[in-house]
């Protein structure tokens, strides 16, 4: 903000002119206004929009001021949006403007609306779009870009190398049906543009042609308003297809987006899952080590200390007779962990009575939502029903609407008549006072400039008024026909979102059974290779006992109960791994189920949709015949407005020229106005 600040005033200095009291504002009430403390309230949002808007909307911007608003935005990094509508540049300040936007890199949204910019302003703009990168939004409605080609020839160029601009305004431009076709034709390599508004041009029959080409290339633009182009219906539909298609697309890619960040996160949770499970066993595989290393260097104490303990012999036989009894003892521990193992097998066959019970109950499920689709197809066939008897009071109500067009229509030539006759005399009346009273020339055009707006705002709004009442019948009918259109397409996108949800959910348990299942043989075969190896190393010690018949001492006594723990841990180890040995075959089972039980759903599933297609097709029969119906009933209503268009185009550009020319006058006078003012302030 400093910078923009500070080369603002020095370029109004060298220039010789006051900066403008609203940049002056701005900056300011920037410089107090407090940071922005990132709480996500709504009042923080709009202080921070507030302070990154410049806004000189409705103010006269002579050039030399012009020129140094546009050194400061070239070098600014603070505001991100940029609106000079209504703000008389013309082709020289929006030349000016452009060319300070080719190195800005902050700005997103740019506001040129009603500037009076031609060619030489079209063509700046185009070269600033071909090398600005973070432009998204271009407002350029009520200029005259489309009166020659070469100004949309520019912006067309700049349209098929920019892939940063997601929305351009270029309503009321002229634009023609050449123009038309040259935007077409460069949006075909264009990748970002989502929205183009071309409302109330000239685009016609070969224009909306062209734009109907160009979405079957163009795969991202999603809105493209067309209104008051007398484009014929046909052509609309066609567009609207091609516009809704990109849109259920664009939607796709983001859902496609969002599922596969879902995919990488959960990949990621459980290979950190796995890295812990291998820390964890690796950690276990230390422990045992260090356990099997303590053993051997008591084993090595106890036969150092054998030739010491002969005497006990004795002692050491009845302490086997106690080993006896615990080996006893840990038989009939062994016999009750079976009772305890077979406990579970039994609960785990519970488990799967309890799976088979929730299949049951998914069946149920199932066929509860063939009933409802039922319900919801005979729904359907009222609201058919509904739809028609609607039609028919449209008709009636079209009827109305064209007589009280014709009514209209008679009482606009009316006023038409004495507007003119009106007009004739004041002119004639401005010819017979211009000599006498050329001091007053100035107060008497503003005032007969002031009643011609409003009488023409006047005939606008009467005609905009008579056409918003036939589109909205017009989209009262489009409603209705797309909303049982919605509804079918719901109907069908719920089925198929189901039985993707139910496979997603079969396709996840069998694998989580499948890595539960490998988990459980690499846990057997480690248990396995453990146990093998302390038996041998039992084995060796026992044989070692029974030849040598020596006496053992105290630590060789906590030696011996040592490994009857290690052997009954082997015992639990092995009862174990024969119950994970049987988890795993009824998991199989149970695996091989669920298979069968996923082909006999889908087989089922597929049958039901085969019915439902069936349905669909004669609804959608139903539909066409009633489409055709409406479709002539158009057509009639196009044939008796396409008269009326041809007499409400000529007074419209009558209207235009008026106005072009009331906008002129005002220009001069306003740039004479500011010369004098510039005379008056150097004397």
């Amino acid at each position: 903000m400093d910078a923009f600040h500070s080369t603002y005033l020095t370029k109004c200095a060298d220039l010789g002119v006051d900066p403008l009291r609203t940049v002056l504002e701005t900056c300011k009430g920037q410089s107090k206004s407090p940071l922005d403390r990132g709480d996500g309230t709504t009042a923080a949002k709009r202080a921070k929009d507030a302070r990154t808007k410049l806004d000189l909307s409705g103010q006269s911007i002579p050039l030399k001021p012009c020129t140094a608003l546009a050194a400061a935005i070239a070098v600014d990094t603070v505001f991100t949006k940029l609106v000079l509508a209504d703000a008389f540049l013309g082709d020289d300040g929006c030349i000016l403007v452009a060319g300070a936007l080719k190195t800005n890199a902050t700005i997103t949204h740019l506001d040129l609306r009603g500037n009076s910019i031609r060619a030489d302003g079209a063509t700046a703009l185009g070269q600033m779009l071909k090398v600005n990168s973070t432009l998204k939004s271009l407002m350029l409605e009520w200029n005259c870009i489309g009166i020659w080609e070469v100004g949309v020839r520019a912006i067309a160029d700049a349209l098929s190398v920019n892939q940063t601009l997601e929305e351009l305004d270029l309503r009321n431009n002229k634009i023609g049906p050449q123009g038309a076709q040259t935007l077409a034709q460069c949006l075909k390599h264009n990748t970002a543009l989502l929205k183009l508004d071309l409302r109330w041009n000239n685009v016609g029959l070969i224009g909306g042609r062209a734009f109907v080409d160009l979405l079957k290339w163009n795969m991202v633009l999603e809105e493209l308003p067309l209104t008051g182009n007398e484009i014929p219906e046909d052509v609309s539909e066609s567009m609207a297809a091609g516009l809704t298609r990109n849109h259920t697309r664009r939607a796709n890619e983001l859902a496609t987006r969002a599922h596969s960040s879902h995919l990488s996160s959960t990949l990621q949770a459980l290979a950190q899952s796995h890295q812990e499970t291998l820390s964890t066993l690796t950690t276990k595989l230390a422990s045992s080590d260090s356990h099997a290393q303590s053993l051997q260097q008591r084993m090595a104490m106890a036969s150092r200390e054998i030739a010491e303990s002969q005497d006990a012999y004795r002692v050491l036989e009845a302490r086997l007779e106690r080993l006896m009894k615990e080996k006893a003892e840990t038989e009939e521990v062994l016999t009750r962990e079976r009772g305890e193992g077979r406990k579970v097998i039994a609960e785990l066959q519970a488990q799967l009575n309890a799976e088979r019970e929730n299949r049951i109950r998914t069946e149920t499920t199932r066929q509860k939502s063939a009933s409802d689709s039922s319900k919801k197809a005979l729904e359907l066939e009222a609201s058919l029903r509904e739809a028609e008897l609607r039609v028919e009071v449209l008709k009636r109500d079209k009827t109305m609407l064209l007589e009280d067009l014709e009514k209209s229509k008679e009482k606009e030539r009316n006023l038409n008549d004495v507007w003119e006759e009106r007009l004739q005399r004041l002119e004639t009346s401005h010819h017979n006072k211009l000599l006498a009273l050329q001091d007053a020339k100035d107060s008497e055009i503003g005032e007969k400039t002031r009643r011609l707006e409003e009488r023409v705002k006047v005939l606008e709004h009467e005609k905009n008024l008579v056409e918003e009442e036939l589109d909205a019948q017009k989209a009262k009918a489009l409603a209705e026909k797309r909303h049982l259109l919605d509804k079918i397409g719901e109907t069908e996108t719920r089925i198929r979102k189901e039985e993707e949800t139910r496979r997603h959910d079969l396709e996840s348990k069998l694998d989580q059974l499948t890595r539960h299942r490998d988990t459980l043989q690499s846990d057997l075969s480690a248990q396995m290779t453990l146990h093998t190896t302390h038996l041998k190393t039992h084995e060796t010690e026992s044989k070692r006992l029974q030849d040598e018949r020596l006496a053992l001492h105290d630590q060789v006594t906590t030696t011996k109960a040592d490994l009857g723990r290690a052997q009954a841990e082997a015992a639990q180890w092995k009862a174990r791994c024969e119950e994970a040995k049987r988890e795993v075959k009824a998991v199989e089972d149970k695996c091989a189920g669920l298979q069968a039980e996923v082909g006999r759903l889908k087989d089922e599933v597929a049958r039901e949709r085969e019915g439902r297609r069936a349905d669909v097709e004669r609804l959608q029969a139903v539909v066409a015949s009633k489409e055709g119906m409406v479709a002539r009933l158009k057509e009639e209503v196009r044939k008796r407005e396409a008269e009326l268009d041809e007499r409400d185009e000529e007074n419209l550009i009558k209207m235009k020229e008026l106005q072009l020319s009331i906008n002129s006058l005002l220009t001069q006078r306003t740039r004479k106005h500011q010369l004098r003012s510039s005379v008056d302030v150097a004397q």
